[in-house]
């Protein structure tokens, strides 16, 4: 009787450990052999330093300022300093027409043999005016052009005011390029010593350096030309120089631009996407195996999860 009990005991525990079997085995076979993640954009800081440089005019001469830039912006050539310079203008003035007069009075005196060179000797006199720089020398083409203009002394006349416009020329400074005006050390009217600083400004064109511990693609590229056309008064912006990691960009203004203003670093998206793996679809060595891909790619582990990195928005896992 105790026999027959004991295996009636054995049959219901072989019974109760095939039923507690089942629901695991189940439980494998429904977990899913695939899964789509779904990328978190990467961001990252690209540093800027801004060249900004502040140049400053100096007097050339002593002598009273009858004119002072005040514009906030001037172009190349521009006028941006004038001495009161009336003497000279007049004595200077005065030479010319003098010069002039002569000139004339040969030309009126040229032998039949010299009319087929009249006219260019009356454009060169009708060009010596009080309010214009002198006109280059006509070239001497005849021997006897040549002993009618030396036996009036034309060209030594012109030389010499030559040299008295050279002089004068000293009482106007010009930009030597386009700029925006930060200050004024003087004023209209001020009488100045030679080497006094009369205005400080600082050029149109201008130099950024961008700078990151990552390669720059070129969508980085795109993302900090915009970033910069956005908050910069600019113009034009090109790329002047480039190395790992580094970028050097010249910038057209089209306003001045205070340096302590300027922006420190400007926020990227990076080409690629960060995935977080689940450990069960991690393989041995740490490798994934996505669909539609031959190689297995290695993960990091990091911060306690296993991470990938791809250009796509989506990625779809084996185990």
């Amino acid at each position: 009787m105790k026999a027959i009990q004991f295996v009636v005991f054995l049959s219901l525990l072989f019974i109760q450990a095939s039923c507690s079997d089942a629901p695991e085995k189940s439980l494998n076979d429904s977990s899913p052999k695939t899964i789509t993640l779904s990328g978190q954009q990467q961001r990252d800081t690209v540093f800027l330093t801004f060249s900004i440089p502040e140049k400053t005019i100096r007097a050339n001469r002593t002598g009273k300022l009858e004119r002072l830039v005040e514009s906030p912006e001037f172009k190349k050539n521009s006028l941006l300093v004038q001495f009161d310079d009336y003497d000279a203008f007049v004595e200077l003035s005065g030479e010319k027409e003098a010069l002039k007069e002569d000139l004339t009075n040969v030309i009126n005196a040229f032998p039949q043999s010299l009319k087929p060179i009249e006219k260019k000797w009356r454009d060169f006199a009708n060009k010596l005016t009080p309010d214009k720089i002198t006109p280059p020398f006509p070239a001497l083409e005849y021997k006897e052009e040549a002993g009618v203009i030396e036996e009036a002394k034309i060209e030594e006349k012109y030389q010499a005011i030559q040299k008295k416009e050279a002089a004068v020329q000293n009482y106007f400074q010009l930009s030597p390029e386009d700029g925006f005006l930060i200050s004024a050390q003087a004023h209209t009217d001020e009488y100045v010593k030679k080497g006094k600083t009369l205005i400080s400004y600082h050029p149109k064109k201008v130099k950024v350096r961008a700078e990151a511990t990552f390669p720059m693609t070129k969508s980085i590229v795109k993302q900090i030309k915009t970033n910069l056309s956005i908050r910069i008064p600019l113009d034009a912006i090109q790329t002047i120089r480039t190395s790992a990691g580094k970028i050097t960009y010249s910038l057209t203004l089209n306003q001045r631009l205070d340096p302590k203003i300027c922006p420190k670093y400007v926020i990227i998206n990076q080409d690629q996407n960060v995935f977080q793996v689940p450990k069960a679809f991690v393989r041995k060595n740490k490798k994934v195996a996505i669909a539609g891909e031959k190689n297995l790619q290695s993960a990091v582990y990091k911060n306690g999860s296993y991470i990938i990195y791809s250009e796509k928005s989506s990625l779809t896992i084996q185990r």
